[in-house]
């Protein structure tokens, strides 16, 4: 073990949402600098961002991240569903309870829906907003639409196989890859759960005009295979920072976590001038 890794902290922290208690597992990786917080997507876990702690250019940097109930190591039960805004809100109860101020708020792909809800209901504390390929448009539901559009039992039976099979098919792309060996861990429940209400946001929400309106420093991080996305020229011709990852498909923290890393470290040091 590095000295990287030895300064990792794995544990798990209580917050109260909606009268319920739910316990989040999470990583803190100490640092000097500014706190980076990431908000992982639909299916993924803390473990996307856990490979940041290894990248030199983030060292100065206290990195921390948890799990959203039904993935990775934080629990769900499905007789008390949960949905995007209960995620938001998680983040929010989260915030508090790890007394997080003057922080960069990261979010890959569903996290990055959760986190443009959170900037704009409680944007106290965050000092810059990076959306990851996060959902901006009905483009953006690569395969919560299929989920949303089914029953519980028709996605277990169905849907989830067609998703792993897809992701085999790609799994000469590290990011694909990596995604599905992380879906071992998921909750199907959870997962068909924040499903519906992703889409039902990116349809509906007018997410980019929320992104461009909110109050901090915004930036959006896409992987090269990417570049059409619809959406793009829009953010370019705005006041948020537009940054390609070369080599990178939607995962892009595994396709090449060098270059995401010093992105980054990059934005945090702009929004530290």
């Amino acid at each position: 073990m590095d000295q990287r890794e030895s300064n990792i902290q794995h544990s798990s922290v209580t917050v109260s949402f909606d009268g319920r208690q739910h316990r989040l597992q999470y990583f803190d990786r100490p640092g000097p600098g500014r706190t980076i917080l990431y908000v992982h997507g639909l299916g993924c876990s803390k473990t996307d961002f856990l490979d940041m702690t290894r990248q030199p250019q983030l060292d100065s940097f206290r990195l921390i991240s948890y799990d959203h109930p039904g993935c990775g190591g934080s629990p769900y039960d499905p007789e008390h569903k949960l949905e995007i805004d209960s995620l938001v809100e998680l983040v929010h109860a989260f915030v508090k309870t790890m007394a997080l101020t003057d922080f960069l708020l990261v979010g890959g792909s569903m996290g990055g829906l959760i986190v443009l809800l959170y900037a704009q209901r409680h944007p106290s504390g965050i000092r810059g907003l990076v959306s990851v390929e996060g959902n901006l448009a009905p483009e953006d539901c690569m395969f919560s639409r299929q989920t949303a559009s089914s029953d519980y039992q028709s996605f277990v039976d169905d849907v989830y196989p067609e998703i792993k099979a897809a992701l085999a098919k790609r799994n000469h792309v590290a990011g694909f890859s990596r995604h599905l060996e992380g879906l071992s861990r998921a909750n199907p429940h959870a997962y068909h759960d924040y499903s519906r209400q992703t889409v039902n946001y990116s349809d509906n929400g007018k997410l980019l005009e929320r992104f461009l309106d909110l109050p901090m420093p915004t930036f959006f991080v896409y992987g090269s295979e990417n570049r059409r996305l619809s959406y793009l020229p829009r953010l370019r011709q705005s006041d948020c920072t537009v940054i390609e990852i070369p080599e990178a498909d939607h995962f892009l923290f595994y396709d090449n976590p060098g270059a995401f890393a010093t992105a980054l470290a990059d934005i945090t040091l702009q929004i530290s001038r």
